[in-house]
């Protein structure tokens, strides 16, 4: 059976981002006084979130480099995927904080941008993450289609 590359994408953004963002609030985010279903809600809240904003990374990219770049992990094409990734880190963290959606714990490594902390942490998982789902989707993706013949 033949799966198209957007099921292998969202596959692989979503085992990340979930090992991500589970490992990450541990330790950087200020959530042990939640109660346990917000927590809960708010933890899936943010790993959906995730896989919509690596599908809209990548479609971007796509955009602006063949996916042919994608499909033979040429250089160009992931090098695009990680700079728009980048960009949109610092924009979506620091709205999010603008909006006071989480706190950082004490342990968060923070940048400054515009007069708000954007943590380390979050930055580091939108840029490299998307870029690292589309990667795995394509070889997970080669794998099987090798095996099924």
């Amino acid at each position: 059976m033949k799966q198209n590359i957007e099921f292998h994408v969202v596959f692989w953004a979503f085992v990340l981002h979930t090992l991500w963002e589970f490992i990450q609030c541990l330790f950087l985010y200020s959530m042990w006084d939640w109660p346990f279903w917000e927590a809960t809600l708010w933890m899936w809240a943010a790993i959906f979130g995730d896989i919509l904003i690596v599908l809209v990374l990548w479609k971007i990219a796509a955009v602006f480099v063949s996916t042919i770049h994608f499909q033979t992990t040429r250089f160009k094409g992931y090098a695009i995927l990680i700079s728009i990734s980048f960009v949109a880190s610092i924009f979506l963290e620091w709205l999010a904080r603008a909006m006071n959606l989480w706190q950082y714990s004490s342990y968060m490594p923070v940048i400054e941008i515009l007069n708000h902390h954007v943590g380390f942490s979050p930055v580091l998982q939108i840029t490299f993450l998307p870029a690292l789902s589309v990667y795995l989707a394509r070889k997970s993706k080669l794998l099987l289609n090798r095996n099924t013949k």
